[in-house]
Formats: structure tokens, C-alpha cells, sequence
């Protein structure tokens, strides 16, 4: 199993005017390079997610960019970048271009959105998301891989298009779909329909990003699901690249009320604080671990750490006594 780990590029909302220093993340970016971490990822929402989140986050594509020229081999990855929102061919002209200067590193991770909020503001109808997710993906990877391209779809018509640069990394940038099954509040407020995301993962996807809200049952079910559906479509589904991120707040054993948590994911987090503990691996080093494991058990290979902060304690923990384990 693999590790990555989520820049801290939150901002906004209830963090007022404080933004995260461009230093601190390179530095941060850096240390997990040094630290032997898979991938550097970063979250997207376009507005404050009042419902799940109390903040928002810089922009994705610009942040990896700010920290591509600072690296030299860690991947960058988004965890996940909001699909129906873009403009697929100005997309694949931003992705393919990351793709060169961070020297064939960009894993795309995408996903339909749920906030209805950051719809209305861009324009796109909300019931379209999946359709328009599904249309943008064939397109992003024929621009990625064609010349003189021309396609007939339901949102976009176009002949006769060459994009270059062309991507580093052949036949194109891997791109991983997120989704799935929800718990808690989320689940209500996702309203999620986690067929229809499996299906396409299945048929698809390079990879699957489990959602971070959710319970390790669902992301069982949700697993022998998109095989199935990679079966059914004729697809070898070993070749989809399992991956889950979440949440991680290792707390000291003397901190038995979980107040460093509740401090953190107050700047962070609208889920109720029994969610949190529910969803998100939460706790000492002991309950991380235990928690690290049964993921592991489900046959997860790549784990993606989203930390509350600049938090260099959880990054050496895990590089130290996690990481070599899973090698």
C-alpha cells in the first residue's frame, strides 16, 4: 500500500482572511517528498461547503503548480477536482501542461460535486453533473491522446483540434473517479446515488477515491461493486488503482476528551463531532493504527492522508512506523 499525503491549502470561511503561506507548503511538500511519500494532493471547492465543511481551499491546479518546481519525483495528484465545472478542453490543456513541467507526475482525480452553491455560480445545471463527468472524461482523454480530434457529444461539439502540449506520461495522466457510499450526516446531505458513480468508476475509471465520509463496510461493497461493473464491461479489474482518502488527527494518549480534534476540525469541519470520530480515523497512535489496518485488510493500496494542518508530527509518525509496513 501506498501514502499520500493533502497539502494544507485551507482558507476561508471560518479561517477569515488567514491563507496558508506559500513557504510553508513548499516546505511541507518537501518534507513529504524527503519522507518517502507516494503523491502530494490537494482538495477543490470553489465556494464554503457550508453542509460538510467550514472552509474552502486554494485552487488545485495552481497550487500544485506553486510546488511541481520545488519537488523532483513525488506525484500530484487532486483529491478531487470538480468536473462538471471545467471546460474539458481548457482542461486538458492546464492537466497536460502540469504534466510537463513536473515531468510526467499528475495523477487527475475527479469527481461530479455535490454543492449545489458552486453550480449555480458556474453556470452548469446540477442535474447534469454526471452526464457531463462521463462526456468530459472521453474527451479529456482523446485530446490527451489524438491529434485532429473531433467529437459529437451531448455538451460539446468540436472538429479538427490538436491540444499541446501533449502529456508527459503515455497514453495520458491517470484519472481517478471518487465517490461512492456515505455515512452520517453526509449521506443525507450528499444525497448520493452510488450506482450510477460505481458504474462509472468500473467502466472508466484508472482508479477509485473512496470518499472520505464514509465507513469501512461500504467501502467493501462499494469495491466488489466497480469490479464488477470493470467485469461486466470487459475490463481487467486489477488495472483500477484502489485508493481511499480521509482524515488524520493522531491526538495524545493524556487528550482523552479529544479536544486537539475538536480544535482542529472546528476551522475545518459542519459534520457533528460523533461523525468525525465516526468516519475520520481520529484518536492515539494505537486507534490510527488499528484503523490504517483494516483498510489495509480490504485490500486498499493507496491511502491518502488528509491532515488537519502543517502537522510534520503525524507525517514522521507515519513515515516511521506506518509506511515501512506496508511496503
Amino acid at each position: 500500500m501506498k501514502f499520500g499525503i493533502v497539502l494544507p491549502t485551507f482558507c476561508g470561511g471560518v479561517r477569515g482572511d488567514e491563507v496558508p503561506d506559500t513557504g510553508e507548503l513548499v516546505k511541507f511538500a518537501q518534507k513529504a517528498e524527503e519522507l518517502g511519500f507516494d503523491s502530494l494532493w490537494v482538495i477543490e471547492h470553489l465556494l464554503v461547503a457550508n453542509p460538510i465543511y467550514r472552509c474552502t481551499w486554494f485552487d488545485p491546479l495552481i497550487s500544485l503548480a506553486s510546488v511541481a518546481a520545488s519537488t523532483e519525483k513525488i506525484k500530484l495528484g487532486t483529491a478531487i477536482l470538480v468536473l462538471p465545472l471545467r471546460t474539458p478542453a481548457v482542461l486538458a490543456k492546464e492537466v497536460a501542461t502540469l504534466d510537463v513541467v513536473s515531468k510526467g507526475r499528475v495523477i487527475l482525480g475527479v469527481g461530479n460535486g455535490w454543492w449545489e452553491k458552486e453550480f449555480e455560480a458556474s453556470g452548469v445545471p446540477y442535474n447534469q453533473r454526471g452526464a457531463r463527468s462521463d462526456e468530459y472524461i472521453d474527451i479529456l482523454r482523446k485530446l490527451w491522446t489524438e491529434r485532429n480530434v473531433s467529437f459529437k457529444g451531448r455538451f460539446y461539439q468540436f472538429e479538427d483540434i490538436t491540444i499541446e502540449p501533449r502529456p508527459v506520461q503515455k497514453p495520458h495522466p491517470p484519472i481517478w473517479i471518487a465517490g461512492g457510499s456515505a455515512a452520517g450526516k453526509a449521506e443525507d446531505v450528499y444525497k448520493v446515488k452510488a450506482d450510477r458513480v460505481l458504474k462509472r468508476i468500473g467502466t472508466k475509471g484508472d482508479g477509485w477515491i473512496a470518499r472520505a465520509v464514509t465507513l469501512p463496510e461500504l467501502i467493501k461493497s462499494d469495491w466488489e461493486k466497480i469490479r464488477t461493473y470493470a467485469k461486466e464491461a470487459g475490463r481487467n479489474p486489477d488495472n483500477i488503482t484502489f485508493a481511499h482518502l480521509n482524515f488524520i488527527h493522531m491526538t495524545d494518549e493524556s487528550d482523552t476528551n479529544y479536544e486537539s480534534a475538536r480544535k482542529a476540525f472546528s476551522l475545518i469541519s459542519n459534520l457533528p463531532f460523533d461523525n468525525i470520530l465516526n468516519e475520520y480515523i481520529v484518536g492515539p497512535r494505537r486507534k490510527v493504527l488499528e484503523r490504517i489496518e483494516k483498510l489495509a485488510e480490504l485490500g486498499l493500496q493507496y491511502m491518502i492522508v488528509w491532515p488537519t494542518g502543517f502537522d510534520y508530527k503525524l507525517m514522521d509518525f507515519l513515515a516511521r512506523e506506518v509506511m515501512p509496513s506496508y511496503a
